[in-house]
């Protein structure tokens, strides 16, 4: 069971649990005199796909990140109101565009009658097997790492010393029952990854730097690199293990999927629901001019 965080659950149930450091129970952002409050927030959520609420909602540092934009924006509608921006007739216009907009979509959207039930099972599997393309996980690496920084077109002595660090690294690591985490969490001038003991865990290859990745296909599994020159280090690496290329399974894929083919059908049916109303009354253009007419009220 996924445990929600406070600010979740103060999002969805309106219950505040606990005092707030000095805002009122209800705020969960503010800055300034400008405050955002749960209610706020709740009815910014209620505006998403199901999908992407129930991620933001068990993902803290991506709902912190929501609520962040939703502040930001309302410190830039603060700004563009005290400066009357919203009177520019070039500005009410677009507004005014955006807002017919969106009456449009949401009633097409509300004329298509999609069922629940789309799609089955069947349908599912026909999708997924004419998309595997889509679904396929190139090879994967597990490795280890020790980094001696130094920047690219770096002067000849600053080179050559960082280079040395990293031949001396690695005839620590190579050493008969030596420790590679425990060097690199001592040498290692990448901090992030020195304090996992150089342990990047699973990549993609096209996740890792160029240098790097050409070595590992002929390393065994367990084997140190010699040091490899990247854009901006000196690279000792150690293969911990290999992924071939695979496919993800539809079950790992299937919430996506079928996001994807209701959003397809709904985009299909509401063509068929335009269709229809032009078939019936197509309407008349006066094309005759056409663009002098438009383009005299430039």
């Amino acid at each position: 069971m996924v445990r929600m965080s406070r600010l979740a659950l103060l999002l969805t149930s309106g219950v505040f649990l606990g005092a707030a450091d000095s805002a009122p129970p209800d705020v969960v952002a503010s800055r300034g005199n400008l405050q955002v409050t749960a209610g706020e927030m709740r009815d910014a959520l209620s505006l998403l796909d199901p999908g992407q609420r129930d991620q933001l909602l068990h993902n803290q540092q991506a709902l912190i990140g929501f609520v962040q934009d939703r502040l930001l924006r309302q410190v830039l509608l603060a700004e563009a109101r005290d400066a009357n921006w919203d009177k520019n007739p070039a500005v009410t216009a677009r507004m005014n565009d955006s807002r017919d907009t969106v009456l449009v979509q949401t009633w097409l959207t509300s004329r298509v009658q999609l069922d629940p039930a789309y799609p089955s099972e069947a349908e599912l599997a026909t999708a997924y097997d004419a998309n595997k393309a889509r679904f396929e996980v190139p090879k994967q690496y597990h490795i280890a790492q020790i980094a001696i920084l130094v920047p690219a077109k770096a002067p000849k002595d600053v080179e050559d010393e960082a280079k040395r660090k990293a031949k001396d690294a690695r005839a620590q690591v190579t050493k008969p029952k030596a420790d590679f985490a425990a060097v690199a969490r001592q040498v290692s001038q990448d901090r992030a990854s020195a304090e996992r003991g150089g342990d990047f865990g699973w990549l993609r290859e096209d996740q890792i730097t160029p240098a790097v990745r050409a070595v590992l296909p002929g390393l065994a599994e367990n084997a140190v690199s010699e040091p490899v020159r990247g854009p901006d280090a000196w690279h000792v690496v150690k293969l911990l293990g290999t992924k071939a290329p695979s496919v993800l399974p539809l079950e790992q894929v299937k919430g996506g999927l079928v996001n994807a083919m209701r959003q397809a059908r709904t985009q299909q049916l509401a063509k068929a629901y335009v269709d229809e109303l032009l078939h019936k009354e197509p309407g008349r253009i006066e094309d005759a001019g056409l663009a002098e007419k438009l383009s005299a009220a430039q």
